[in-house]
C-alpha cells in the first residue's frame, strides 16, 4: 500500500510539473514597458544675454523743435517657464513652451532744449532715468527628438518657431527745471509710456534630463531664441531685438 501511494504522488508531481511547463511555454510574454506619452516640465532660469536699441523723439518749445535722443541696454535677468510635448511616434514628439522674461532696462537720456530768448541756441540736459522695464512673454512651438536614452540619461533635441510678444516702457518727454537767464537746463525726470509688439521668430535648443524614474526626473537645457519686434507708441514704430540665450533647469514629468 505505502508503495503504491509513493508511485501515485511521484505521478502526480510529474504530470502537474508537466502541466506548469507547458503552460508557462503557451503564456505570451509579457509586453515591454510603453514610451510615455505625455511629457511636461517645469524650469526657472537665466537669460544671460544683453541687448539695445536707441529712440529719438522730436517736441515743440518756445517756437523751435527740441529733439530727444535715448538710448536703452537690456541687461540680463530671470526666466520662468512651463511646456509639455506629446509623443507621435518613436522618438519624435511635437509640443510648445510658455515662458517670461523681465528686467528693468537701464537707458541714457539727451535732449536739445531750445532756449526762451535765442534761437538755435540749444541747452544739452542729460540724465538716466529708472524703472523702464522690459517683459518678454514667448510661445514656442517645438518639434521634439529624444535620442536612445542612455541609462537614466534622456537627451531631448528641440526647435520651431518663436511667437513673443514684448513689453517696454519708452521715454516720451524729457522734465527740466530752468532759471533766469536760462543758459542752463537740469535734468528732472522723464514722462514714459509702455510699447507693445509682436513678432514671429525661432528657437532651438537641447534639454538633457535625468529621469528618477520612468515618471519624474530632473533636466537643464540651453536654448536660442530670437525676434525682431516693432513696439509701438503714440503713432511710432519702435525696432527691438527680442530674445537670446536662455539657460533653464527644474522638474521633468513623463505620464
Amino acid at each position: 500500500m505505502r508503495r503504491l501511494t509513493t508511485v501515485f504522488l511521484a505521478a502526480t508531481l510529474t504530470t502537474c510539473a508537466g502541466a506548469a511547463t507547458a503552460f508557462a511555454q503557451a503564456r505570451p510574454p509579457l509586453p515591454p514597458n510603453p514610451q510615455p506619452r505625455v511629457r511636461a516640465m517645469i524650469n526657472g532660469g537665466y537669460q544671460p544675454s544683453k541687448t539695445s536699441f536707441d529712440d529719438s523723439v522730436t517736441f515743440s518749445l518756445y517756437q523751435e523743435t527740441g529733439t530727444t535722443d535715448t538710448s536703452y541696454s537690456i541687461d540680463a535677468g530671470a526666466i520662468f517657464e512651463g511646456g509639455a510635448a506629446v509623443r507621435l511616434v518613436k522618438g519624435l514628439a511635437f509640443g510648445g513652451v510658455i515662458s517670461h522674461f523681465t528686467v528693468d532696462a537701464t537707458a541714457s537720456v539727451t535732449s536739445s532744449v531750445p532756449h526762451p530768448f535765442f534761437l538755435q541756441r540749444y541747452r544739452q540736459v542729460t540724465g538716466e532715468p529708472e524703472g523702464l522695464r522690459r517683459e518678454e512673454t514667448a510661445i514656442h512651438f517645438q518639434a521634439q527628438y529624444q535620442l536612445p536614452p542612455v541609462g537614466k540619461l534622456h537627451v531631448v533635441l528641440a526647435g520651431g518657431p518663436s511667437l513673443i510678444d514684448v513689453k517696454q516702457t519708452v521715454v516720451i518727454d524729457v522734465n527740466f527745471s530752468e532759471e533766469f537767464p536760462y543758459d542752463t537746463a537740469t535734468f528732472t525726470g522723464v514722462d514714459s509710456k509702455r510699447g507693445t509688439g509682436m513678432a514671429m521668430g525661432f528657437n532651438a535648443g537641447v534639454d538633457f534630463q535625468w529621469m528618477f524614474n520612468p515618471n519624474l526626473g530632473v533636466g537643464a537645457l540651453v536654448r536660442v531664441t530670437r525676434a525682431t519686434v516693432d513696439l509701438n507708441v503714440d503713432n511710432r514704430v519702435i525696432p527691438v531685438d527680442a530674445g537670446g540665450t536662455q539657460i533653464a533647469a527644474g522638474i521633468r514629468l513623463a505620464f
